[in-house]
């Protein structure tokens, strides 16, 4: 039996928390406090968000692991603090400053977490640079991105393309993560830019990147989507009518299918139904899909476990808590990966 492995879960380390209060300028973050709560800009950036303490903690993570039935932790940072819109030395400053603090989080207790770095895409040799050191020096093989940088270039940009071989190159899994500075018109009330924002941004970023022809260039790419895809599985058939009779989704570069796409990607289990992802196994197959919680946040999973369990067939549960996982990121004292 494998390790139970959470993909998805987030985290602000205590030390990087200290930091940006104690030395904020020096990462081009500001922090004011508005009432009870504490707003945070990051340079570059005209919106202010709140900071979510929960973010912060470390002994409520294991008790909540513990409860969940989760034996590890792949710690994403906080998707807000990508600081893809500052100055390319503050965000890389501030990424390199994520990477260190999230590495010294996994050191102190290396039996249950495991970390994914943050990357300044501003900047696509930067980003493969320290891509590259976290490999190196923390032995990370998870990179979280968002799903656009530079103000709005998106995930299909040509100039990404250089670190998409690389990330190709090393076998690391990507871990895309939506989120919205300015959401679409309709979604800022009701939490929609959540609800419906989320998995919009999702499935935006994957068709943008299958129809440039982004998979198609890099097979062998891992990505891993978030909320079991979005909207994106569940409107398959109307993405392969586009590609079927419309000339836009093969103008640059993409060739064949784009369900094979679907089929060569990973989805996170943070759907709250069973049925859902019953779906999901039936379209792009059981060892496709990942333990997902989606932790701290009010809209993750509290029973990620119990959700599989309900959902998945008994012979493939294994692979979904945690055995495909292990060989993405290569924990099997076996892995062959680069």
């Amino acid at each position: 039996m494998s390790p139970v492995i959470d993909c998805h879960a987030h985290i602000v380390p205590p030390q990087m928390w200290r930091t940006m209060q104690s030395d904020g300028a020096r990462y081009g973050v500001d922090i004011r406090e508005d009432g009870q709560r504490r707003m945070i800009r990051l340079a570059g950036s005209n919106y202010a968000r709140p900071m979510y303490m929960p973010l912060t903690t470390t002994d409520e993570r294991i008790a909540t692991m513990d409860r969940q039935g989760v034996d590890r932790q792949v710690l994403s940072g906080y998707i807000d603090f990508s600081g893809y819109t500052m100055p390319l030395d503050l965000g890389t400053r501030f990424a390199e400053l994520q990477n260190e603090t999230i590495a010294g989080v996994v050191a102190a207790n290396p039996t249950r977490y495991l970390g994914a770095a943050n990357v300044p895409l501003q900047d696509t040799a930067t980003a493969i640079r320290v891509m590259q050191r976290a490999h190196r020096d923390y032995g990370f093989r998870a990179v979280q991105v968002a799903p656009y940088f530079g103000g709005k270039k998106f995930l299909d940009d040509p100039a990404l393309d250089p670190f998409w071989a690389a990330a190709q190159e090393m076998g690391i899994l990507i871990l895309f993560h939506p989120y919205d500075e300015q959401p679409a018109a309709g979604l800022s009330d009701y939490f929609l830019h959540n609800c419906i924002g989320y998995p919009l941004q999702t499935t935006i970023a994957a068709v943008r990147m299958m129809f440039s022809g982004v998979f198609t260039r890099f097979p062998e790419l891992r990505m891993r989507l978030p909320h079991a895809g979005g909207f994106l599985p569940f409107q398959i058939e109307r993405f392969r009518h586009a590609a079927d009779f419309r000339p836009e989704p093969r103008s640059r570069g993409f060739t064949g299918d784009p369900l094979d796409v679907l089929k060569g990607l990973y989805y996170d289990t943070v759907t709250f139904s069973p049925m859902t992802l019953r779906y999901l196994v039936d379209l792009v197959g059981a060892d496709r899909l990942l333990l997902g919680s989606d932790f701290p946040f009010e809209m993750g999973d509290p029973d990620p476990v119990g959700t599989v369990k309900a959902a998945i067939a008994p012979e493939h549960q294994d692979k979904v808590l945690g055995g495909t996982i292990a060989r993405l990121l290569c924990l099997d004292s076996a892995c062959r990966c680069p």
